[in-house]
């Protein structure tokens, strides 16, 4: 971390000490920096002395070596997280709280909390943590609000714009449980408005001509049918209808989220992948917790299991239905995730009833 800001010419210290601190795009350039391991620019740096006369090769190369240089999520987080502590104690160390000024005080605690939220989505080394059978990766209170303040008509919505669009995000990875990639991606033609009114096709689709954005979502897994409310149906119909329409260059496009901000002529252009980041964030912040897309695929899980257990769906049925539902092969390990803590909650109702009866014969 250090040894970035000495190349950067960017001293710590004394930028803390002077109040002006590191901007955002600083920020994002060292995040971008921590994701590739330690020897990955010289390797970028041979690439621009050799010589390769087609500009668009070498682009291609060195986008390539950069991919194969990225380091693990732990390793990630680490680097990230080591900056904030350090950005903590200089800011302690020069600044008396009492003292502070508010302007200054605003802008280190919005720093702060950017590299917070980055920290979370990394996970926050939970592979190395044995969480409770029975805890939730969103509370159901918590998703009651969620749901709540979402709503175009909540008084609490944070958006002063958009709130249909951002209601059927939400809601659609909600009851469909597909991933960001897969909903970015979906186009007016992969709704079923026909027949029982409440499919969505989801699909791999590769490298979209269609599509001008220059991260292009994607589904990960295989195609699969994934089922919705009809309320939810008709919504996304009329927000086609109505909505998106009234956007010129939505005409040009079959992708149904659009952009509804016009700030860098983009209204009408298919919704980006950071827009819908952007979206959780704030949704986050309203809330007072971290959600993010992925979330509530796991929370699609929970609800799934106790549906299941509800109706009596015998186990071995249960997630033969899950890997259609999440897209997974037969022979995937994935629904283990949510299998482990079915049976640990098994195992500590039978576990209980036990003690029950050995406590009744003493």
């Amino acid at each position: 971390m250090l040894q970035y800001f000495s190349e950067k010419n960017i001293h710590l210290p004394a930028r803390v000490a002077s109040g002006k601190f590191i901007s955002q795009k600083e920020y994002m350039q060292f995040y971008d920096r921590c994701c590739l391991n330690k020897g990955a620019f010289d390797a970028v740096s041979n690439v621009k002395n050799f010589r390769v006369t087609d500009k668009h090769l070498r682009n291609v190369i060195v986008a390539n070596q950069k991919g194969m240089a990225k380091v693990s999520n732990e390793t990630l987080l680490g680097r990230v997280r080591r900056l904030r502590c350090f950005l903590d104690w200089l800011f302690e160390l020069f600044h008396e709280v009492h003292e502070l000024d508010e302007k200054i005080g605003k802008q280190f605690n919005e720093l702060v909390a950017k590299i917070k939220l980055d920290e979370v989505a990394l996970g926050r080394n939970g592979s190395q943590q044995v969480s409770s059978a029975e805890e939730s990766v969103l509370s159901d209170d918590i998703f009651l609000d969620l749901l709540e303040l979402i709503m175009p008509s909540s008084p609490n919505n944070p958006f002063k714009a958009s709130r249909v669009r951002n209601y059927l995000i939400v809601n659609l990875l909600t009851q469909s449980g597909i991933r960001r990639g897969a909903l970015g991606k979906l186009k007016i033609s992969d709704f079923h408005f026909y027949g029982t009114f409440d499919q969505i096709s989801i699909y791999r689709s590769g490298n979209d001509p269609t599509d001008p954005r220059a991260e292009k979502p994607n589904q990960k897994t295989k195609a699969h049918l994934a089922t919705v409310d009809k309320n939810i149906m008709h919504q996304v119909k009329f927000y086609i209808d109505h909505v998106r329409a009234a956007f010129t260059r939505a005409q040009y496009h079959d992708f149904v989220f659009v952009s509804e901000n016009n700030s860098k002529g983009t209204a009408g252009q298919p919704l980006s992948l950071k827009s819908i980041n952007s979206l959780f964030q704030k949704i986050s912040k309203a809330l007072g917790v971290h959600v993010h897309p992925h979330m509530l695929r796991h929370k699609w899980n929970e609800i799934f299991d106790e549906k299941g257990e509800r109706c009596g769906v015998d186990a071995t049925r249960l997630e033969d239905i899950r890997k259609y539902a999440m897209g997974w092969s037969q022979n995937t390990t994935m629904n283990n995730i949510y299998n482990d803590k079915r049976l640990a909650l098994k195992a500590r109702e039978l576990s209980l009833a036990h003690q029950h009866k050995v406590d009744q014969k003493k």
